[in-house]
This record gives C-alpha cells, structure tokens and sequence, in this order.
C-alpha cells in the first residue's frame, strides 16, 4: 500500500506549485523506502543478518527522516542534516554493536524505538514551532507522529517475552507496532496531501489580494481594506489620511536599463516604504510605478511629514543597477479625512490631483490636497507652484 501512495504521488508532484515539490518529494521517497524495511525484516533467517537487520533497520530510519525532513521544507524550515546524519551514524553503528558484538534483541528494539520516536519528535515540532496557523490536516499528521512517540515509548519500556526471539515473532507489542507501522503511510500521507491542498489555497488568495511583483496590496484589496479603515475612522472621530506616490521619470529607467531593471527599481520603492511607514499602514500598488499608503490616525500635517521623509528617503537610496547609479525620485499626493472628503473615492480623486500636482511643480515634491486651490490659483496668475518646502 506504501508502496502504491509513493508511486502514485511521484507522477503527480510536477503538477503541484513549485513550493510544494520539495516536501512532496521527500515525503514520497520515504514512502518508497519504508516498505523495503519491512520485506528486508520478514526474510530474517533466509537472507543474511546485515541485510535483514543492519540495511532493514538503516532503510527505516531514513524513510522516517525524510517524513520530517518533508514537514520541516512544507514549513520553510531549514532542513537538518547534520543532525540526520548523526541519527544515522548512531543508528548504524548501533544496530552493527548490538547484532555482531553484544547480540540483543531488546537493545535493538530500544535503539531503533529511541531513534524513531525522535526523528517523530522532529516532526512534531516542524509543525507546532513557528508563526504560522495550524490547520486541521497539521493537527491530524502531528496526531499520528504523536502517537508513534507513545507507542515507541512503551515499546521500550516493555520487555520482549523470552521466548522473542525474532522481530516478527507475534506478540501483543509486535501486534500494536506493526499495525501502526501500516496504517502510518495511509493516514499521515492523507494529512499531508491536505496539508499541501490547504497550502495551495492559501496562495491562490494570497495572489488574489497581494501583488505578485512588489508583495503589497493590488488595488482591489486596496479598496476593501481602506473602505473598512474609512468607516472606522469615521465611526470613532478619528483621522485618516492617504498618500499616493508616483516614481518620477519611470519610463527612463525602462528604456535606459531594462524591464527587469524597473522591476528592481519598483521592488526597492516598496522597501523603503515598508521601513520608513508604520506597521499600521497599509501599502498597496494602484498599477504601473503608482503607490498608495493609507495612513490611519494620522492627520494632513502628520501625512505631509511623513511624506518629505519618504521622498528624502528615497533620493538617497543610493540605487544602482549594474553598478550604474539610478535616482528614485517621486511625487507624492496628500490627502486626509475631512468635512469636503468623506468618503474614499473622493480621497482617492483629491489626493490623486495633489500628486499631479507636485509633478507639475518640478517633481520630486509632496503636495496637499488642502493647499491645490491655492496653488492652482497661484497658476493661473503666472505664479510657478509652490515647493513642498514652503507648505
């Protein structure tokens, strides 16, 4: 049956995201191993004992390591093989003293308990350790290697009969182990496929929500998300505003270096906001090199600071590609919560118009969408428009 599940799931794992075929390969390869071990086990006495029980037992270890191995890569975790092959020595070394040396059976059976409840162990904690959300089909997994530990901690704990001889011999631990041993492959194997189906829907909405090149939010998720901080921000009388940030000369960068050279440039924008905005905000890109930061609790004044320190931080951002310096320049747009602007899409319009606005005053400028009527008054009697340093 291990055998079946392990050659059924290595024809389907180049269907899966490229994320989940790690871990699924590992996990298939300790299927395809582990059976091995137990046809190695029950022709004790007509092949040789290092085949049946030094290569029968090193096979079972190493299909249980790469079943931790497989949750430790599903969790992005680094893989451990410096301690497997520590495992592995002390397995191998072991099994050879306690068969040739000192020949017990119940020294073999507490060695390789003892091992196989650990590399469990391992397992367990690749799925409870971490920031993540445990889902249902990680408790089941983590049920069954928890129940292995048990198992394996009895079985050591409990004291072959005398007249044991054989690791095949029946008797009511035998019975319990082997059992667990068949049913291990089916239902943990049925866990992780949820787990991987579980994890693929989580990506295809994460997809649905971030945008796929800089990791913000797209301009869908944007509207819902600043709808919702709106409305709260109106419900407690607290202020809100918004940024809309337009990298100054974009195209230049395409043409001169490449698209792959604007797709770094858009990629560092999104850097510097992140590290210069609070955790609080949120950051979206509204399409092309335009971005928006939704500022919650923040007043006009507050956001046009704010603002001048991410524009500044951004012209020295000392970017290059190729070792060719590349300026990033923007012009930002302001706007905030008010008695004209109350709901989000006149937000959006009046911050929008501020941000064209510092284009048309020299770019790389911050403008507010309060100040806009005097500066455009100020245009249209001949005036050039105010610097982002005289608001």
């Amino acid at each position: 049956m291990s055998t079946l599940i392990g050659l059924a799931l290595a024809v389907t794992v180049t269907g899966y995201p490229k994320s989940l075929r790690k871990p699924m390969r590992l996990w298939v390869r300790g299927l395809l191993i582990q059976p091995f071990s137990f046809v190695l086990f029950s022709l004790r006495g007509q092949i040789p004992d290092w085949l049946s029980i030094i290569v029968g037992n090193i096979l079972l270890i190493i299909a249980f390591a790469h079943v931790s191995q497989a949750l430790r890569a599903y969790n992005r975790k680094s893989q451990l093989n410096a301690l497997m092959f520590a495992i592995f020595g002390i397995t191998i070394v072991g099994v050879i003293l306690l068969t040739y040396v000192w020949p017990t059976l119940l020294g073999r059976i507490t060695l390789i308990s003892l091992v196989l409840a650990v590399l469990a162990g391992i397992g367990v904690d690749a799925i409870y350790r971490g920031q993540h959300r445990i889902t249902r089909p990680e408790h089941m997994v983590a049920t069954m290697l928890l129940v292995g530990i048990v198992i394996m901690m009895v079985r050591i704990l409990y004291a072959p009969d005398a007249g044991l001889i054989e690791l095949t011999t029946s008797s009511p631990m035998q019975g319990i182990v082997f059992t667990y041993g068949s049913l291990l492959p089916v239902i943990a194997t049925s866990g992780f496929l949820l787990m991987c189906g579980e994890r693929m829907n989580e990506d295809l909405s994460r997809l649905a929500t971030i945008d796929s090149l800089t990791g913000v939010y797209n301009r869908r998720t944007l509207t819902e998300l600043a709808g919702k901080a709106i409305t709260a921000s109106k419900r407690h009388g607290r202020a809100l505003s918004l940024l809309i940030l337009d990298i100054d000369h974009f195209k230049r960068i395409n043409d001169e270096f490449g698209h792959e050279a604007g797709d770094l440039a858009l990629c560092r924008v999104v850097e510097i906001m992140r590290s210069t905005l609070r955790e609080s905000d949120l950051t979206a890109r509204l399409g092309g090199e335009e971005f928006v930061a939704i500022l919650p609790d923040t007043d006009e004044a507050s956001a046009f600071v704010l603002a001048e320190r991410l524009r500044e931080e951004l012209a020295a951002s000392n970017f290059s590609i190729s070792g060719w310096p590349v300026p990033l320049r923007a012009s930002i747009g302001v706007g905030s919560l008010g008695p004209t602007i109350s709901d989000l899409e006149t937000l959006m319009r009046e911050t929008d118009r501020a941000m064209y606005s510092a284009k048309r005053g020299g770019r790389n400028r911050v403008a507010a969408a309060s100040s806009l009527e005097k500066v455009q008054g100020g245009l249209r009697q001949g005036q050039p428009e105010a610097s982002s340093e005289s608001y």
